[in-house]
């Protein structure tokens, strides 16, 4: 049953955590403009907005793989 509990927060924690990024994509990243009057000023804020984004991207992730690998080590080490 700890094990389930346990699994279940982390499960918890990643949703959140990618509901949260999910927002800052959808409120502040694509809220990034350097005009749109010429070609340079389009191309400059959709490369910052993907590079934001999977910056973003990136970092839940790598949050994931922390927090599975320190389960992973936990577990094992009630072996």
């Amino acid at each position: 049953m700890n094990r389930t509990l346990s699994l279940a927060g982390i499960v918890v924690f990643v949703w959140l955590l990618l509901l949260g990024i999910t927002f800052i994509v959808s409120k502040g990243v694509l809220a990034i403009s350097f005009g749109m009057a010429t070609l340079v000023e389009r191309i400059a804020t959709q490369t910052v907005r993907v590079s934001v984004s999977a910056l973003l991207v990136l970092a839940w992730l790598l949050s994931w793989k922390k927090v599975a690998d320190y389960y992973l080590s936990k577990t094992l080490s009630r072996l």
